[in-house]
């Protein structure tokens, strides 16, 4: 299947191009606000706030007498329904009344306690590449390829996946941790990605933030077929949009974040760490925009014959490689759409005797595995 990254003509657009980059974003980065939101909200179960209290304070020394724990469990239940992000940005306990007061420091040292165990088991941060599977939307050539002046990325999956180039491989992350479960801590990065479908929501289905909690205030699940409900449910909030981005039709490749429970805490990328290099054959064809200048276009083919100098020289690794094909989007005469129209593969133009076979066989997936001992004609999905 063929995957499009819609790209503005700019010198940071060709650098990517060149070195075969991709960043991951964060839904900061993203013009749609809610973009890899999670939806959390605590109900008022007071079995599980206690346990959570509990829960808070049980490496400590800190000893909360039963009449105290009861009341602040009634407390914390009242101001439910709590969505996990209130809860996160607020003293849970600020406007608790106590009528004794040498209390109020133990209050007061659950309350931060309260914090910072929602600090480490809140929603990890979750980064993205975002594609689309549709090369002639109107609206995604106008935002995303800067008002059709820029072009169109065509990328090649290889059974469902996007692999990393094994040139800039990034093999882990590492964090001084001291509390996690060593003082310093590994998470190993993935090898390649896979493409996830977007699902577009009119309304958001909250999730139970309680959930998202150990399994000391959870309790076990009653088996694991309900366990891997409440995973799937855990990451649809990644996978969602709302309904007015359906126009998109997106596909996007998502970075996996550390376990917060085995970094002692919340642990976000850097910008470099978020930066990759994926596998250059996978990108099969480039669509230049409607509104691109011929000077712009011969800038853009410079890059394309740099990049395949580089891997015409480099063969001493096993990859599928793809015939690049060259296309036009054009405006239409009659109708309020674009056109896409293929020019040339691998440096055929449209007219050549060979050109409709070879292009057909790009469609189908055909494409060669390379590696020392030769080249093999293979078919992927």
């Amino acid at each position: 299947m063929h995957y499009f990254r819609y790209r503005p003509y700019s010198e940071i657009s060709l650098k990517e191009l060149l070195y075969s980059e991709m960043y991951f974003s964060s839904t900061e980065e993203c013009n749609d606000p809610f973009d890899s939101k999670t939806f959390y909200v605590f109900d008022s179960d007071k079995e599980k706030w206690s346990k959570l209290i509990k829960f808070s304070v049980e490496q400590t020394n800190a000893i909360i007498p039963d009449r105290l724990l009861q009341s602040l469990t009634e407390h914390l239940s009242k101001k439910c329904p709590l969505t996990f992000e209130e809860a996160i940005n607020r003293n849970l306990l600020e406007d608790f009344a106590t009528t004794f007061p040498n209390e109020s420091s133990l209050i007061k040292f659950i309350a931060k306690r309260l914090q910072d165990v929602l600090e480490v088991y809140k929603p990890p941060t979750r980064y993205f590449v975002s594609f689309s599977k549709v090369d002639s939307e109107l609206l995604m050539w106008s935002h995303y390829a800067d008002k059709h002046k820029g072009f169109c990325l065509v990328f090649k999956a290889i059974d469902g996946e996007l692999n990393l180039s094994p040139y800039f491989e990034k093999d882990q992350i590492r964090r001084q941790t001291p509390n996690g479960l060593a003082a310093e801590m590994n998470y190993a990065l993935p090898k390649k990605f896979k493409f996830i479908d977007i699902d577009y929501k009119p309304e958001v289905e909250t999730l139970n933030a309680f959930l998202h909690m150990p399994v000391y205030v959870t309790g076990e699940a009653s088996s694991e077929a309900e366990q891997r409900i409440i995973t799937a449910d855990q990451k649809s909030h990644y996978q969602q949009k709302g309904q007015n981005w359906f126009y998109e039709n997106e596909a996007r490749l998502i970075l996996p974040p550390p376990p917060p429970w085995l970094f002692g805490g919340h642990i976000e990328y850097s910008k470099q760490e978020r930066l990759f290099h994926y596998e250059p054959s996978q990108l099969a064809g480039i669509i230049y925009g409607a509104r691109m200048t011929v000077e712009e276009k011969n800038r853009v083919k410079e890059v394309l014959e740099e990049r395949k100098n580089f891997l015409d020289r480099i063969s001493n690794y096993p990859r599928t490689v793809f015939r690049f094909v060259e296309f036009e989007a054009k405006l239409s005469t009659h109708q309020r759409n674009v056109d896409i129209k293929p020019i040339s593969i691998m440096g055929k133009p449209s007219t050549d005797k060979d050109f409709n076979r070879l292009f057909n066989e790009w469609l189908e997936g055909i494409g060669h595995l390379r590696d020392v001992n030769g080249s093999k004609r293979i078919q992927v999905s």
